[in-house]
């Protein structure tokens, strides 16, 4: 046998039994993932890689990859086969497995066309019988989205209003303005929404007091990827625009529209110009996004409310006089609020305010008994199909007010209100009382009366018999002891 320096048999077999054990017991084993988070840009694809330690160890026969539970996988594979049937849905034909170009004992997971709803945290998972070892990683997906736009929104009192508007963004950006010499200006509102696909819409609202301030500049910043966006507006070239010497005028009044009904929701610009190559929509809240957006001759779907689509109809048969009304179908009490309906060309914006009052006369009102105990009785009055929140009462032969338990207001899925009244009769010279319910807004009521006539007689017959026949049966008492 040739020894050589500083090796010997028994320390070869040693080493040998103990890669063995270490390629056989799965309690020996180590996952671990990237130190940083994974950044991805929206619409590229992003890898997602883990590793198994010891590098000898041996392949275990499940790898899965999961967010929330490993029963719902956004890819497995067992025995080298992908398996399909329990992987989440918006993950099917998204995600590859990477087989070549990594290290060895890693495994790598393409996701294609990145989108927002793939941010978060990822689970990387090697399982053998019933043993298993993760670890997890962080999927940061990011993108950039549209440059700003910037609009005068008016008029206002002494002074400018501006809004800047951005879409396409995630996630949420940082929205700030500036004037000429770097100073930021305070916006007095900002708002944020998520549109279908996960994307960010941001709007920041800035009022300029200081007429000596011609120029502002409105920033979007990506908080990841630190990049931004800016547009630049000249206030006194804007203010010279066609539009910012007209008035746009909708209804004096509130509008009043019963559940169920269509609504009219009409204004239109004052001296009488041509609208037919203006953007017109009306809002509610906010710029975006909008009840209706009619721009070009066409109505802009994708900027719609959902709870919209499908329900509006543009009137437009005065538009070169630049009148325009809004059908919306089927008035339901969602739709009750204040809108807004706005005139715009080349980054100017006119507008007129509408207030909505959507009315629900409900049904006629039911009274029932639910209670009779000695001398008191008590009603029930119950009526459903109210909007707003009704206003009930009990009242006695001459009209006059009844005290009452609360009433009960629920709301329906609808909207609707479902309202129940109780009342303790404890008089008996009431006969007859009426429940009243009435809308405030329309001033009209429905009522019911109950006669408590009938009842009460019966019910003090039956005191009166019962009281009388008790002489009766003390008398026959004490002739039986006598």
């Amino acid at each position: 046998m040739v020894d050589f320096p500083g090796y010997s048999l028994s320390g070869a077999v040693a080493s040998f039994f103990f890669i063995l054990l270490t390629m056989r017991q799965p309690d020996n084993w180590r996952v671990i993932g990237p130190a940083h988070p994974i950044l991805a840009r929206i619409g590229e694809d992003a890898l997602l890689t883990c590793q198994l330690l010891p590098k000898k160890a041996m392949m275990p026969t499940k790898v899965i990859w999961y967010r929330s539970e490993p029963s719902t996988p956004v890819f497995a594979l067992w025995h080298g086969a992908e398996v399909t049937e329990m992987q989440m849905e918006e993950y099917r034909e998204r995600v590859e497995w990477i087989k070549d170009d990594i290290p060895e004992r890693s495994v790598a997971l393409k996701i294609s066309n990145v989108r927002p709803s793939d941010d978060g945290q990822y689970w990387c998972r090697f399982q053998e019988n019933n043993y298993c070892e993760e670890t997890s990683l962080l999927l940061k997906v990011t993108g950039v989205g549209s440059s700003p736009y910037i609009h005068v929104k008016g008029p206002v009192e002494s002074g400018v209003q501006l809004v800047c508007t951005a879409k396409g963004w995630f996630p949420e950006p940082q929205v700030y303005w500036e004037d000429t010499t770097g100073k930021k200006l305070l916006s007095v509102s900002e708002h944020s929404v998520q549109d279908d696909s996960g994307l960010f819409y941001v709007e920041a609202n800035l009022e300029l007091r200081n007429a000596s301030v011609e120029t502002v500049s409105c920033f979007i910043h990506n908080p990841i990827l630190k990049e931004e966006k800016s547009s630049v507006i000249s206030i006194p070239e804007k203010l010279q625009n066609e539009l910012a010497s007209l008035k746009v005028i909708g209804p004096s009044q509130p509008i009043y529209v019963r559940v169920g009904e269509d609504i009219q929701l009409t204004c239109y610009l004052y001296p009488k110009t041509n609208a037919q190559s203006m953007e017109v929509r009306w809002v509610q809240s906010h710029h975006y996004p909008a009840v209706y957006v009619y721009t070009n001759g066409e109505h802009v779907t994708e900027e719609q409310m959902a709870e919209y689509r499908g329900r509006t109809v543009l009137v437009s048969d005065a538009i070169n006089e630049g009148r325009l009304t809004l059908q919306i179908h089927n008035a339901t009490t969602s739709d009750d609020g204040h809108y807004q309906c706005l005139f715009g060309k080349d980054g100017v914006y006119q507008e007129a305010s509408l207030d909505l009052k959507i009315v629900g006369l409900g049904s006629s009102p039911q009274i029932s008994i639910i209670g009779q105990k000695d001398r008191e009785i008590e009603l029930m009055c119950d009526s459903e199909g109210w909007f707003p929140q009704p206003h009930v009462q009990w009242k006695d032969m001459e009209g006059k007010t009844i005290p009452s338990f609360p009433e009960v207001l629920t709301q329906g899925s609808h909207g609707l209100f479902h309202v129940k009244t109780s009342l303790l009769v404890t008089n008996s010279f009431i006969v007859n009382v009426t429940c009243s319910i009435s809308n405030p807004l329309l001033g009209e009521e429905k009522m019911a009366t109950f006669s408590l006539s009938e009842p009460m007689m019966t019910f003090s017959w039956k005191i009166v018999l019962i009281w009388g026949l008790l002489p009766a049966a003390a008398v026959g008492l004490v002739m039986r002891k006598s």
